[in-house]
């Protein structure tokens, strides 16, 4: 996708506090108060191993077990014994909610919210943010990771082995090929006024470049360390904790041929590869359970199942019947495919209650029987108990995203009016303000049907879109409760909720600080770096 559409943010810390009075209420009230922070689930002998895979711009309608027009037989015996996750929403695209993930909070209150961090780009996760491999490895887990990062690598400081990972084995960007590991960034040579294309291998053991996998399809490599990973694993002695972050199904559009020919029923040829792509993926998730099987340590094991944003249409991905596409604030944008499965859950079963990518980092944690505690005021709440005894959600609300932040002269001393892109979720309610897709505006589609790079419609397996009706308002609100596809927008009839929900968005924008991303830096070029891209800002210099 295009991502100058986006608005360039500089990641920069700020505490936020709105948000954690609704949630602490909304629990005092809900079925059964979860434990108390800092309270555990048990003895640390007892603790579950944890694999938490991330798949990249898995949409909607990406796996059977959701619909998709191709089978996923290993996701699928996961899913169907566990709990699938129905209200479970990340943000549009990749580094912003790996940054929840990783640091339980709100991408928008990190200065990270709509912004990718990609190739040479001076920035990361804020450095003085406790990430999730630092809770586990607290915890008393050994830990590791493996695939995308995407969280910035600028400095050694930012890369996951110094950000409480034992282990790394993958690569630091946004993506590549999946044959040569490489990717490529852009800048403009200040004095000549042309572009200088930088080309380099990305791909990391440990600190180390892996330079021995050219030619090898990246979801068998990282299947087959987690793999070794798990039979080198001494279970006796510690719990496991595995950040599973797989490259696919993200673009370029790849898969070895006998897994696109497994594909030959589906017409549309990118659509074909894609499936190609999963039936790869599906086959790496199998053999890690049955590793896991033969290691012993199945029956102690749980595993949590995210996308970090939705389908990208125009490359074969798909959220039917959900409405829009990645880095749109739609529901196929944002609306999560997810599960939990393994050890602790009793019965499979749907869970509709609200959750948010922020909420692993304290659940997980929790789980692990480390304190939910940080360097900073978390937005994720602690779900684990009202998950698995499927009751009322602690959150009655999720900010969807906030970004950028722009205040008009107020009326008043003490009135602020937000005129940038933002979409809340509250209860039933949900509003979105600005533009809401990657396009830059609402109304771009095309009217006979044939699918737009970012579809603010409903977009049918086969390709076909049907497009929305017009909105000249820049204002929706949807009664998801009602209407979860987003096909009626209501806000003329609802003015009081409008407000209510854009009061509360206020209320967020008022901590929030406007920021620009730095331009790709010239001296990251890997040519500087043997042809590997790599940290190339001293940890004890200034970005």
């Amino acid at each position: 996708m295009n991502w100058s559409t986006f608005v360039l943010l500089l990641a920069a810390p700020i505490l936020v506090l709105a948000n954690q009075h609704h949630i602490d209420e909304k629990r005092k009230h809900s079925h059964g108060a979860a434990p108390a922070e800092g309270e555990s689930n048990g003895d640390a002998a007892q603790v579950p191993h944890i694999i938490m895979y991330v798949i990249d711009d898995l949409g909607w309608n990406d796996v059977s077990y959701n619909g998709a027009e191709f089978s996923t037989p290993n996701i699928d015996f996961l899913a169907n014994a566990g709990i699938k996750l129905n209200q479970y929403y990340v943000n549009r695209v990749c580094s912003p909610t790996r940054s929840s993930f990783m640091a339980g909070r709100y991408a928008y209150n990190m200065g990270q919210d709509g912004n990718v961090i990609t190739n040479g780009h001076p920035y990361s996760l804020p450095l003085n943010h406790t990430t999730l491999g630092d809770k586990m490895k607290e915890a008393g887990y050994s830990t590791h990771a493996i695939g995308k990062w995407d969280l910035g690598y600028y400095k050694w400081a930012a890369t996951p082995t110094r950000r409480g990972f034992d282990t790394f084995y993958g690569y630091y960007n946004a993506d590549e090929d999946y044959f040569t590991h490489k990717c490529g960034a852009m800048y403009v040579n200040t004095t000549t006024k042309k572009r200088v294309v930088m080309t380099g291998v990305d791909f990391r053991n440990n600190e180390d470049p892996e330079v021995d996998q050219n030619g090898v399809y990246s979801t068998h490599v990282f299947t087959e360390q987690a793999e070794e990973l798990i039979m080198a694993h001494n279970a006796t002695k510690e719990p496991f904790f595995l950040y599973m972050a797989y490259q696919a199904v993200h673009g370029p559009l790849e898969a070895p041929q006998k897994y696109i020919d497994m594909c030959a029923h589906i017409s549309r040829m990118d659509r074909r590869i894609f499936c190609g792509m999963m039936m790869a993926l599906d086959e790496g998730i199998g053999n890690i359970t049955k590793r896991l099987k033969a290691s012993g340590m199945w029956e102690n094991t749980l595993i949590v199942f995210t996308t970090d944003n939705g389908g990208q249409n125009h490359v074969g991905g798909n959220n039917w019947p959900l409405r829009g596409n990645k880095a749109t604030m739609w529901e196929g944008g944002v609306r999560g495919i997810g599960f939990v499965s393994g050890v602790g859950v009793s019965k499979p079963f749907v869970y509709n209650g609200l959750m948010h990518a922020s909420d692993w980092l304290p659940t997980l944690a929790n789980v692990g029987g480390a304190t939910p505690a940080t360097k900073q005021v978390l937005d994720g709440v602690n779900v684990w108990q009202e998950l698995m005894a499927n009751t009322t959600s602690p959150r009655s609300e999720v900010l969807i995203t906030l970004n950028p932040p722009r205040t008009t002269k107020p009326a008043h001393p003490n009135q602020r009016q937000f005129l940038g892109t933002a979409a809340i979720r509250m209860e039933n309610w949900k509003l979105i303000l600005g533009e809401p897709d990657c396009a830059g505006a609402a109304q771009n589609e095309t009217t006979n049907g044939t699918m737009s790079m970012c579809p603010n419609g409903w977009v049918h397996p086969s390709g076909i879109e049907v497009p929305p009706p017009a909105n000249s308002d820049n204002v929706w609100l949807f009664d998801l409760d009602a209407d979860p596809l987003e096909k009626n927008d209501v806000h003329a009839q609802h003015p009081d909720v409008v407000e209510k929900l854009r009061q509360r968005i206020e209320t967020f924008n008022a901590t929030h600080i406007n920021q620009v991303e730095p331009p790709v830096d010239p001296a990251s070029n890997p040519a500087l770096t043997g042809g590997v891209w790599s940290p190339w800002i001293k940890d004890d210099e200034l970005a």
